[in-house]
């Protein structure tokens, strides 16, 4: 198929494609508040993996004295290969006969749609990537066999010794018995506390939530009394995560995760947990798409049209992509279901 710029031309549609990544991760909660994205013109990512948190004391000198040589913390290089990521989808023959008596506009708007398709496929597939990469610490892709495991301790996939069945499980405890296992390996408090509304459902469950009347009797905890019971113990906020996409569920719903608190989804520096770092694609490089230099890294759209019956014609979303766990034990993940 031929490149088709008749209508709209490569560069402004990916422009509006970017766009519409942006705003369908709005709209449907994303993950990458936790592993923000970061755009690299490359197809290889290279980090420093290791634990932040706690680091030696200084040491007290005599006036005089040399400086003590603190130990740096330990780290490891680590070097990965972002794989590619993409779909298209047909504009069939009878949409574009519909369409040929009317303007530029009316086919200008069915590639647009098409387009957001594409956008939303990629974005949902990226999604779930970062779902696997958080609830398991690795970065498991089934289509190309590839399973790139960051390296997160055992004691940070745990599931709780009663699973919250019984209201009279105590979640509380076990909260905090969570929240001290990270703050050993790490240093620092959680950020958040990430549970689906099943999950949330059965933390509310749980008698320690029942709000006592005054007749004697209970009523079931609102999610307000639920929130304020939680950080009221000292634990951190929840944050309630239900995304689906057509595949399922992002994240395990028999799970909860702690996790550093959530930055913007645009924050370019990333954060100590990691990245989801967006590629340059060798689409974007292409001189007919006429993508500057400098905006090449990140998804691609284009329009492409069949030269002979029945001239079917497709719109492409490329993109090179990867969530990556830089400090792996910054995330923990529970089983409580």
């Amino acid at each position: 198929m031929a490149l088709w710029t008749d209508v709209v031309d490569p560069a402004t549609l990916t422009g509006y494609a970017r766009r519409a990544l942006e705003e369908y991760e709005v709209a449907k909660g994303t993950l990458a508040q936790f592993l923000p994205n970061r755009e690299v013109p490359d197809i290889v990512v290279r980090f420093v993996a290791g634990q932040s948190g706690l680091v030696e004391e200084a040491a007290y000198r005599a006036y005089d004295a040399e400086l003590a040589i603190t130990k740096g913390e330990p780290k490891k290089r680590t070097t990965l290969e972002i794989p590619a990521v993409g779909t298209e989808i047909p504009i069939d023959e009878y949409e574009q006969l519909r369409n040929r008596n009317a303007s530029d506009d009316a086919m200008e708007k069915s590639i647009l749609r098409t387009t957001v398709r594409v956008v939303q496929a990629v974005a949902d597939r990226v999604e779930r990537l970062r779902g696997i990469v958080l609830g398991t610490g690795v970065a498991t892709i089934p289509e190309i066999g590839a399973a790139d495991s960051f390296g997160r301790s055992v004691a940070h996939d745990v599931t709780a010794a009663s699973l919250w069945t019984a209201s009279n499980v105590d979640r509380l405890a076990f909260l905090e018995t969570i929240r001290q296992q990270y703050i050993t390996t790490n240093g620092v408090e959680p950020g958040a506390i990430v549970m689906s509304s099943r999950v949330f459902t059965a933390l509310a469950s749980g008698d320690q939530f029942r709000t006592q009347l005054v007749n004697g009797a209970s009523r079931p905890a609102t999610e307000s009394d639920v929130r304020g019971i939680v950080e009221g113990a000292g634990l951190p906020p929840i944050i309630k995560y239900d995304r689906r996409t057509k595949a399922g569920k992002v994240l395990d719903d028999s799970k909860l995760l702690l996790l550093p608190a959530p930055v913007a989804t645009d924050d370019w520096a990333g954060t100590e947990l990691g990245a989801t770092f967006w590629g340059q694609t060798l689409t974007s490089t292409d001189e007919r798409y006429g993508i500057e230099d400098s905006e090449q890294p990140g998804i691609v759209a284009g329009a492409y049209r069949g030269e002979k019956p029945p001239m079917i014609a497709e719109v492409i979303a490329d993109a090179i992509a990867m969530p990556v766990l830089a400090n792996a034990d910054l995330s923990l993940a529970a089983k409580v279901l």
